[in-house]
């Protein structure tokens, strides 16, 4: 309760955020969809080679979703099955400077880390290795 900031237990909480936010009920379902369509691609359609990207894509909506589902909307993110009044909340978990500064950082590094991916998973795919290099040298693939 946002009022009086008392924790209460709230039959079907989750579909209720995602129908009271219905970008994130987007983002999950597209999310999803392109999970499933970079499994379903790649092991159905011997020739296509790009499903990790409709499956990486798939999964960092997903997650995000279920992560902004889980705690914004007077959500408790992390509920306490022995004082109920004691569950972690956005706004009681992120009290200090310290912890908002932290989670600061951290969430301007993310689209970095999804760009260096990118560009790793990008080199290591440019040159395919061919069967005379499997053959070579000391390692055994």
């Amino acid at each position: 309760n946002p009022e009086n900031k008392q924790v209460y237990m709230e039959s079907y909480k989750y579909l209720h955020n995602f129908l009271a936010m219905p970008t994130v009920l987007a983002a999950f379902l597209v999310g999803v969809v392109l999970v499933l369509a970079g499994i379903g691609l790649t092991l159905f359609r011997p020739n296509f080679k790009r499903g990790i990207w409709l499956h990486g894509t798939g999964v960092v909506l997903t997650v995000l979703a279920l992560l902004l589902v889980a705690g914004w909307n007077h959500t408790s993110w992390y509920p306490s099955t022995y004082d109920l009044q004691s569950s972690l909340t956005i706004e009681n978990a992120s009290s200090s400077e310290f912890t908002l500064r932290t989670m600061s950082y951290v969430s301007i590094l993310i689209p970095f880390v999804l760009a260096y991916i990118f560009y790793a998973w990008r080199a290591l795919d440019i040159r395919k290795i061919t069967k005379q290099e499997m053959e070579q040298g000391d390692h055994t693939y």
